[in-house]
């Protein structure tokens, strides 16, 4: 299921992803979800991405978000979302209150039984580097000679808890010409500083088995997809 939380009468200024992460974190809560559900390694599968801008002062300005899973539970909590339980007051600075928004079902999903997918995303996508055992994640911040459909596939095959009969691919000209790279905030350090991570977009093709496409398509491609990364939405 997906919903589309539209605020654009009040739009929100914030700086880090985590705050927003964390707004949402308290309304799904609210709406009867535990926080193992949408926080950590057992988690359910989940991902949202914000339409806005950028200022130069580093804080966005966001009109709406998508939020976005596959999971019947996560579907019934969506089902109780209340806006006004949607808020954060963080030690960051940012604040965020969505008391007054409007959800709306998204309409731009894509059909059952469909094997193939054109998207784009409403939230970049972060690329993993391999590690061994409980090493610190790291991420690509430029993918040449990287293997997109390795990297992306083994988060979604860990999150969907099986076997997934699933490509993800760009073309060439995609990756030559769409690519786009931003560092994204993620949250404020202990010592005052911002933590920053590589992200990217560019079109892509999701390919396979029906329910491995849709699944993808509704728990996002790519790292912390809980987080606000890798949310896909179709190519217009």
């Amino acid at each position: 299921m997906r919903v589309l939380i539209d605020f654009r009468k009040q739009p929100q200024r914030y700086r880090y992803t985590d705050s927003m992460n964390a707004a949402l974190v308290a309304g799904l809560v609210a709406a009867g979800l535990h926080s193992d559900d949408l926080v950590g390694e057992k988690a359910l599968p989940w991902t949202f991405g914000t339409a806005g801008k950028a200022g130069p002062d580093g804080r966005r300005t966001v009109y709406s978000v998508i939020l976005s899973s596959p999971s019947p539970r996560f579907a019934e909590a969506l089902a109780r979302l209340d806006p006004d339980e949607i808020r954060v007051a963080s030690s960051n600075g940012d604040a965020i209150y969505l008391g007054g928004a409007a959800l709306r079902h998204c309409p731009s999903l894509p059909p059952e039984g469909v094997a193939e997918l054109m998207v784009s995303f409403a939230s970049p996508f972060l690329v993993p580097m391999p590690k061994q055992g409980r090493e610190k994640t790291r991420f690509h911040d430029d993918l040449v000679g990287v293997d997109l459909n390795a990297a992306l596939l083994a988060g979604l095959t860990r999150r969907a808890g099986r076997a997934l009969d699933l490509t993800i691919s760009s073309d060439r000209l995609s990756m030559t010409t769409d690519l786009k790279k931003q560092l994204v905030h993620i949250r404020r350090l202990s010592n005052g500083k911002p933590l920053f991570h590589p992200a990217f977009s560019v079109p892509m093709t999701l390919r396979g088995r029906p329910e491995d496409v849709r699944f993808a398509f509704l728990a996002g491609v790519g790292a912390k997809t809980r987080a606000g990364f890798g949310c896909p939405i179709l190519m217009s």
